[in-house]
């Protein structure tokens, strides 16, 4: 498998990875714990990319969750990686309102597919007190049990005033395998002793070449294995904390090819330091998590924009002036919440993020941005932002779509929109072992030769529907049709279309 970036987990405790029906079937959903990670972007003095956080916070997770294999359940949601970004050395951020809205969008899409013990683990200093009023409301208006864990209570704290931010660095460098670059920036805390003080710009750490960065993160990962066994029994009194086996030491961290590209993958001086802003191009993915029929897994819109985008900059020359946001890899999928594992944002929650975005961009010194969007329940929300980001924001702003359409018989082109012979057909060319050919089916939304003229899509009058009025299995379409050989000519087609398209944006 390519390696594409929803998170770096472990694809057999990853949410995202699973079909909808595995989730339905589980018989031990009071008993496992779902961690949701909180990365920040920032500048944290550490001389090391933005996404710094994610970095180091993923890979202790995977390596905790790798001790607790056969001896507490856990599954792994995407990150949220659009949270609070209060100070100037901080990036990518929302506004509180948006942030606890995505907090209470995604956990009740998991009380309703029956999970209620809730982890955030959380890695970013500025929004702890976020998520404590998060989980508070959860606990009382959800009915459901989250717990908190912060980076700094396993040894592995972000905040300017931690004791433990060149054990941090330590950690950091050892999994990037490069030094870090010199901080540029001097400190600018004020009111430290005046809670919660201000900090504009954490102090300079230089590198302790005698600290041990994969002792410190076994160590870490070790604390954190701890926690999530003593929550996976917390409130049944009559079992005991399991012990977690060794930590493996942790895995490669597989970067997508993009990375290069990708604007939180740059030190804060690189970022600035960007040249040509003004014609360079800014591309955001939207995707989902959301129930893909039996064969397919909950990420598989998020994973395919992930995926075309990566092979189409790889087809546009080295120095072409286009980079990578953050993307949004929960959507609007509210037509899809009746079935497990669905994980859904509102509208206004969708559209709240990719204004923070576009903003940030705009302060950043861009011009222009192009939404890449992989599921159609965000597209309708997606134009109508984008308008607002073109008159509001004064970006030139549009979307990467419409430009290529693969060879189909008629009636899975008209009606094969979900799931079907397209969807099934890319996963099975770039990720084979996510998809169960053996469990793929057939069901049209509607037929070609139906009497009348409507539809439930693309027809002179449509209807509002969930998935449930049209599909039992999830699937719209005849996955049964879908090839490995059929997904690699459409990957190559598609990105070719998609590398020219970008390509004529920075004409």
């Amino acid at each position: 498998m390519s390696p594409f970036w929803l998170a770096h987990a472990d694809p057999a405790t990853a949410w995202a990875h699973q079909a909808w029906s595995e989730l339905d079937s589980r018989t031990d959903r009071d008993k496992t714990v779902v961690v949701f990670p909180i990365h920040g972007f920032a500048d944290h003095g550490l001389g090391l990319p933005l996404d710094i956080e994610e970095t180091v916070g993923s890979a202790v997770l995977r390596a905790a969750v790798g001790a607790l294999t056969g001896v507490a359940p856990v599954l792994v949601l995407p990150p949220l990686r659009l949270c609070l970004a209060p100070y100037p050395h901080t990036f990518f951020g929302v506004d509180p309102e948006t942030a606890l809205a995505s907090l209470r969008e995604i956990a009740a899409g998991v009380k309703a597919a029956g999970f209620a013990r809730l982890v955030f683990f959380n890695t970013s200093p500025w929004n702890a007190e976020l998520l404590s009023t998060a989980a508070l409301d959860l606990r009382v208006r959800q009915n459901l049990y989250p717990y908190l864990i912060g980076s700094a209570g396993i040894g592995l704290g972000f905040h300017p005033a931690a004791e433990t931010r060149r054990e941090v660095q330590a950690v950091a460098v050892s999994l990037l395998g490069k030094a870090p670059a010199g901080a540029s920036r001097p400190a600018d805390v004020r009111d430290a002793d005046f809670r919660p003080g201000h900090y504009a710009q954490p102090a300079p750490v230089v590198l302790d070449a005698s600290l041990d960065g994969p002792a410190l993160l076994t160590a870490a990962a070790e604390r954190l294995a701890g926690l999530l066994a003593e929550i996976a029994v917390h409130r049944l009194s009559d079992q005991p904390i399991p012990a977690p086996k060794p930590v493996v030491p942790a895995a490669a961290v597989l970067w997508p090819a993009c990375r290069p590209r990708t604007l939180a993958a740059l030190t804060r001086d690189e970022l600035e330091k960007i040249p040509g802003k003004d014609s360079a191009l800014v591309i955001v993915t939207t995707g989902a998590i959301e129930q893909h029929g039996h064969h397919l897994p909950l990420g598989t819109d998020a994973m395919l924009g992930q995926i075309w985008l990566a092979r189409a900059l790889a087809k546009l020359p080295a120095g072409a002036p286009v980079y990578v946001a953050p993307p949004i890899t929960y959507g609007k999928s509210e037509e899809h919440a009746d079935f497990t594992g669905t994980l859904t944002l509102s509208a206004t929650t969708l559209r709240q993020q990719l204004l923070a975005l576009a903003t940030q961009v705009k302060a950043l010194g861009f011009r222009q941005l192009a939404i890449l969007n992989t599921h159609g329940g965000n597209s309708a929300v997606v134009v109508a932002t984008v308008r607002e980001i073109q008159t509001g924001l004064g970006l030139r702003a549009g979307l990467l779509s419409g430009y290529y359409k693969p060879a189909q018989d008629a009636q899975e082109t008209a009606f094969g929109f979900h799931a079907g012979e397209w969807e099934t057909s890319l996963l099975l060319a770039d990720a084979p072992e996510l998809v169960h050919m053996d469990r793929a089916v057939c069901e049209y939304p509607a037929r070609l030769e139906d009497p009348g003229l409507l539809r439930p899509e693309a027809a002179p009058a449509v209807f509002a529907w969930k998935t449930r009025d049209l599909s039992q299995s999830g699937v719209m379409g005849n996955a049964t049709l879908a090839t490995a050989e059929k997904g690699r000519r459409w990957l190559d087609e598609a990105s070719t279309a998609l590398a020219r398209k970008i390509a004529g944006l920075l004409a």
